[in-house]
């Protein structure tokens, strides 16, 4: 089971969107809601406003993240077509410290550890293509070596970890240690293929909640992995 994006708490993530494209809007909208963030009205100083360049003006003193068809891209500016991993971590940058670089999402996910060359099962909570975190039934420490077996959209994955966190949680769990593992022995393919599908699971989120024409026209705005493109039929 796949949940919206990331654990941290709203607090103030509050942005406002406006351009060209009425279906590009609404879009941006759900998404990043999944992400957690609150779409706010685009007239107002407090709110960063991200907006297609030409289409919008923001008020004095108001923050902006443009979005421009120059290829030159920087702290206030993403190039179009739009990467959705490029929108994560400038959002990222506004709202965090630190950054998380790499997009995530909160999920509820069988998978299986090997621990002292034995295989348990977990229920991964949160997974990156850096990382996961999950609960188990025993102590573990930093630096503890692991294999991670799981399928995530149709796709095997094994991955040698490490420990960089255990902590923990209420003595009445049975699950009383959070785990946080890196993914220290992951690949290239392996890493770009859990981008992937991490990205394809946040779009699959957003085309439940758009009409099908409006999503076609609006994902046009997006350059998007082979591997995504290839399971929307687009």
């Amino acid at each position: 089971m796949l949940k919206h994006a990331s654990d941290r708490s709203p607090g103030n993530k509050k942005i406002a969107i406006a351009t060209c494209c009425d279906a590009f809007t609404e879009l941006l909208k759900i998404l990043l809601i999944s992400w957690r963030y609150e779409i706010c009205d685009s007239a107002r100083q407090d709110i960063l406003l991200l907006a297609e360049e030409g289409c919008a003006e923001p008020v004095a003193g108001q923050s902006v993240v443009w979005l421009t068809r120059s290829k030159y891209q920087g702290a206030d500016r993403l190039s179009m077509p739009l990467e959705i991993e490029n929108l994560w971590q400038i959002l990222e940058h506004r709202y965090h410290r630190p950054p998380r670089m790499h997009i995530r999402m909160d999920v509820d996910l069988d998978a299986s550890v090997i621990v002292d060359q034995e295989t348990m099962k977990v229920r991964l909570s949160s997974l990156s293509d850096m990382g996961c975190r999950f609960s188990f039934d025993r102590e573990l420490v930093r630096e503890q070596q692991i294999s991670l077996a799981l399928s995530f959209s149709g796709e095997i994955l094994n991955i040698d970890s490490r420990v960089i966190y255990a902590h923990h949680l209420s003595a009445a769990s049975d699950q009383n240690v959070r785990v946080g593992l890196l993914f220290r022995g992951i690949t290239k393919d392996q890493r770009d293929t859990l981008r992937s599908c991490l990205i394809l699971q946040y779009l699959e989120i957003v085309r439940s909640e758009m009409a099908p024409e409006r999503f076609c026209k609006a994902i046009e705005k997006f350059n998007l992995p082979e591997f995504v493109c290839q399971k929307l039929g687009i």
